[in-house]
């Protein structure tokens, strides 16, 4: 089994890296052969949600469940999942409606993992209406989902339900490069992360538990009665949507709120809309915390996006080398 996951990576970055010397069937069977073996054999049936905005293409939305399908996986689509799809930009539906459908995936027996189809917005107004003692009825269900789902994530945490990942969304998974695929693969089969060498900022060993999330949605949840203990956590931060002076803003407002008081660390991913000022925000910040701050981690809106999971335990050393 080890020599077919590891003969399917390399089958599908060839028709990434060669697709002028592959012909189109060849391509495309080398990247529906790439999802074998992602989810570890008791991963049979998954729940696919859609918290915050329906798919933005349904023709991408059909690839990956196919995908899915073809990979052996059992797929449950909940029945408000695709309602309002093709949704441009960001597009709810009824917040009614999606609870409804996290909740059935979630008290479906049948159901091994529940995933976020696409995050977009609208998620903060789902975690205040879940039922969420019936969501403790299954405290180890792995939720995958990155983006506006931090929102969901945060709230799994502070009412101990389920098992978050920091993980591309359904449709983002068509979308890495073939390490962010093994990584979500390992991580799946709960194997060890390769390595991975950070920039430092603030130099300095840390370790503790994972925090991820969205810098816009971090801030909204850190409002609510949802507000995450930041305490000993490494603290991973991405943003897709906001210029520099937006990031600095509302990093100094985490910070006058406490959010990095006691945290042991804080690491950046992509800072997509600060382009080439994204170094000078991030030492701009760490001159106003007192504990570690690296950036370069593969975390974000972008091709390589790693998983990260919020059980799991991180460990920085002087050298700025992470490991999972």
């Amino acid at each position: 089994m080890l020599r077919i996951l590891r003969l399917s990576c390399v089958r599908w970055s060839l028709a990434v890296m060669m697709g002028g010397m592959m012909s189109m069937a060849e391509a495309k069977e080398a990247e529906e052969f790439a999802w074998a073996g992602i989810f570890p054999g008791q991963i049979k049936t998954v729940a696919l949600v859609a918290p915050a905005c329906p798919a933005n293409s349904s023709e991408a939305l059909d690839r990956a469940i196919a995908r899915l399908k073809q990979a052996g996986i059992r797929v449950k689509l909940m029945p408000h999942a695709r309602e309002g799809e093709p949704a441009t930009r960001y597009e709810t539906i009824a917040v009614e409606k999606r609870v409804a459908d996290l909740e059935q995936a979630w008290l479906d027996p049948e159901v091994d993992l529940v995933w976020c189809i696409r995050g977009g917005t609208g998620t903060p107004d789902v975690v205040e209406k879940v039922d969420w003692e019936k969501l403790r009825s299954r405290p180890d269900l792995p939720l995958l989902g990155f983006s506006d789902i931090t929102a969901l994530q945060l709230a799994m945490l502070k009412e101990r339900a389920g098992h978050p990942f920091a993980a591309p969304s359904l449709l983002g998974l068509l979308t890495v490069d073939a390490p962010s695929l093994e990584n979500f693969r390992r991580a799946m089969h709960g194997k060890p992360a390769e390595p991975v060498q950070l920039l430092p900022i603030r130099g300095g060993e840390a370790s503790g538990l994972a925090l991820a999330g969205h810098l816009r949605l971090l801030e909204t949840m850190n409002r609510t009665r949802f507000r995450p203990d930041t305490a000993g956590k490494v603290i991973f931060i991405e943003s897709p949507d906001f210029h520099p002076e937006q990031v600095r803003a509302s990093l100094s407002r985490l910070r006058e709120a406490g959010f990095f008081d006691n945290c042991a660390a804080v690491v950046f991913g992509t800072l997509s809309r600060c382009g080439h000022e994204a170094e000078t925000v991030v030492r701009d910040f760490a001159a106003t915390v007192k504990v570690p701050v690296y950036m370069g981690f593969p975390y974000g809106h972008t091709s390589r996006n790693q998983v990260i999971d919020l059980r799991g335990r991180v460990v920085i050393d002087a050298g700025g080398v992470l490991r999972r």
